[in-house]
């Protein structure tokens, strides 16, 4: 994307916001809920369903640019079981699009060359030290794909970060992610585990009281200020410290100004609210119009599921967390001493 078109970009966003008219600037294409792994904390694998063509997603992609649209990523489930999530995120970078993506590592291998220049940012989920990410991921090896799969995005000259589900399984280790995030040169983010992927209401896992996250984001902060490479901005540690009502459902900006398109066309504010409300099939509507005329989630305790926090904060117009934004996707941050 040129200078200029991202500067015409932010001024279709900075108009469209002072209007309080809605605009689809982020959106996230869940390309399948397939997935080769069964982790501990997540059931998207059981939602697998019907899934859209890749000329399904790129005519989606064209709609939603010409609507407005400057960030798309790609995830799932695991995006990279599409064999033609290369072209579909490809097809995203062409049309002036910021393209990120999230994987579990396991399936880069040379599908990272093919998309080197097409795919701006990769984010890895890393569980925590190897034995303990196996033992989530329940599958040996898992880890050194991941470690494997950050040298290499790096090598490509893209931004990388690794994203890791705090649970009871790894609420001991999360210096131990951090310290390795710093070793290896990329930003490290961490969110709390939901009960359910798709119901908001379900709340967080039982083990992550209000107490608990408070002194998680306490932690965060002491690892930032030992220089160590903390994704989080002081906003989403602020709303770890409001567990369990993080902010008001009904005043965020999913479904203003990012929504998710999921794998069957559906468009929806975000996967925690995708059975909540009466959407639209961008397949049978148009995807301008099912963004433009989706409700909005009714009020609610909110979510912590970091990358939807940190893009509605950017959209509040938190100025620490558009710095973070920034940083991140201006590029890697350096390794560590020890690294």
């Amino acid at each position: 994307m040129t200078a200029l078109a991202k500067a015409r970009d932010l001024v279709r966003l900075g108009a469209a916001r002072a209007v309080g008219r809605a605009l689809p600037f982020s959106v996230t294409f869940i390309l399948t809920h397939r997935c080769n792994f069964r982790c501990e904390y997540c059931e998207i694998p059981e939602r697998a369903a019907e899934e859209m063509s890749d000329a399904e997603f790129c005519a989606a992609i064209d709609e939603l640019r010409a609507a407005g649209m400057a960030r798309a990523s790609f995830s799932g489930g695991e995006a990279l079981l599409r064999r033609d999530a290369p072209r579909i995120v490809g097809h995203a970078k062409r049309a002036g699009c910021f393209t990120s993506m999230n994987t579990n590592g396991w399936r880069t291998g040379n599908v990272l060359k093919d998309m080197a220049g097409l795919l701006d940012m990769v984010v890895l989920s890393l569980d925590g030290p190897e034995p303990v990410h196996d033992l989530v991921r329940r599958r040996s090896g898992s880890y050194a794909r991941v470690i494997a799969a950050i040298e290499q995005a790096r090598g490509l000259g893209m931004s990388v970060a690794t994203i890791t589900v705090v649970g009871p399984w790894n609420l001991e280790r999360i210096e131990e992610v951090a310290e390795l995030a710093g070793s290896l040169g990329v930003w490290a983010y961490f969110q709390p585990a939901h009960e359910e992927c798709f119901d908001a209401e379900a709340g967080l896992h039982p083990a992550l009281t209000p107490t608990v996250l408070a002194e998680v984001a306490d932690r965060l902060e002491r690892l930032r200020a030992r220089g160590l490479p903390i994704g989080a901005s002081p906003g989403f540690l602020r709303r770890l410290r409001r567990a369990p009502r993080f902010h008001d459902c009904a005043d965020c900006h999913a479904g203003r100004y990012f929504a998710t398109v999921m794998p069957e066309g559906w468009v929806v504010p975000c996967h925690l609210t995708s059975g909540a409300g009466p959407y639209l099939n961008g397949r049978e509507v148009g995807f301008a119009r099912a963004f433009f005329e989706m409700p909005h989630p009714r009020a609610g305790d909110g979510c912590a599921i970091s990358p939807y926090v940190e893009t509605d904060l950017i959209f509040r117009l938190d100025p620490r967390a558009i710095a973070a934004a920034l940083r991140r996707g201006g590029g890697t941050p350096g390794r560590s001493a020890g690294g």
